[in-house]
């Protein structure tokens, strides 16, 4: 069905565009002598929403860039949002839409994130016709959230200085705060370039549930930060830190799917903190600024 709001122009051309372009793959493609091709439905699936419940979930804050289309259980394919489909089906189908983000930040590694359930509809698909979806995901039941930190309290979770001065300390700050009434601000100069930080709780028992342990995280930064895990075995504190992956500078506001679970996994510590550096770049016997702000807001970590 089309729409009649001002933007009905645009989505028409789109369908028509998507609709001519399969019409001449498939017509190319065939001897005259065989028999014509179906026509297929559309979907035009907008982004996706994301709903959560404040007190056990934290912000709804997402990047899903992605949905993978299944319709009757057949894969279509990955698509980037938002996105016009094809089906080559008619009558009643189920669908169901799985958010795709992008592992670590990388294009090249979409994922569908294994933390939020799916959308699922059952609609009547008609040749030549467009019908709209716009999806709205929750995270599953048992999805476990072992820090949730928003920076609304001075006693936030990354209070643990490993390395650096008292400057670089998280801070609250209500300037350019991303949601709520404050985030947690990284102050950096020449004096003090660089700073390990890392949570005062220590975490236990992330890889029983599951083979996925992802860590979130908002932030807009000057400089590049990397994120990972300080390990501690037989009750010895911050004996094995590893930093990886990471984000690099952004002026806007970002979110970030950090799949730390190769560093939980592959460590095997019996507790582990969550941990982060951020330095200002040392390049040519000189730094490349005179100083540095990271701003962080609703950080989890998720796993089953």
């Amino acid at each position: 069905m089309f729409f009649s709001n001002p933007r009905a122009f645009l989505f028409r051309k789109m369908v028509f565009s998507a609709l001519a372009a399969f019409f001449l793959l498939n017509w190319s493609s065939c001897e005259v002598i065989n028999p014509p091709e179906d026509i297929p439905a559309f979907l035009y699936i907008h982004p996706f929403q994301v709903q959560t419940d404040p007190t056990t979930e934290g912000s709804p804050s997402h990047k899903i860039t992605d949905v993978w289309v299944f319709v009757n259980s057949d894969f279509l394919g990955a698509y980037t949002l938002p996105a016009i489909v094809p089906v080559l089906a008619a009558g009643e189908v189920e669908i169901r839409l799985e958010p795709g983000i992008k592992d670590n930040g990388v294009s090249a590694t979409p994922e569908i994130y294994p933390f939020y359930g799916p959308y699922k509809t059952t609609i009547e698909l008609a040749p030549e016709r467009a019908d709209t979806l716009r999806p709205v995901v929750k995270y599953l039941d048992n999805a476990k959230f072992s820090l949730i930190e928003g920076f609304e309290s001075p006693n936030h979770s990354f209070r643990d200085l490993r390395q650096g001065g008292e400057v670089n300390r998280i801070q609250l700050s209500d300037v350019n705060a991303f949601e709520g009434n404050y985030s947690g601000l990284i102050y950096l100069d020449t004096a003090h370039a660089a700073v390990e930080l890392a949570t005062v709780e220590s975490f236990s028992g992330l890889q029983t549930g599951s083979v996925y342990v992802y860590l979130e995280v908002n932030y807009k930064s000057d400089v590049p930060v990397f994120f990972g895990i300080v390990g501690r075995d037989n009750g010895v504190p911050g004996t094995f830190p590893v930093y990886d992956p990471g984000f690099l500078p952004k002026d806007e506001w970002n979110k970030i799917y950090f799949n730390i679970s190769s560093l939980v996994f592959d460590g095997s510590f019996d507790h582990l903190q969550i941990g982060l550096y951020a330095a200002i770049p040392f390049v040519d016997g000189k730094y490349e600024r005179n100083e540095g702000r990271v701003w962080l807001d609703n950080i989890k970590l998720v796993h089953f």
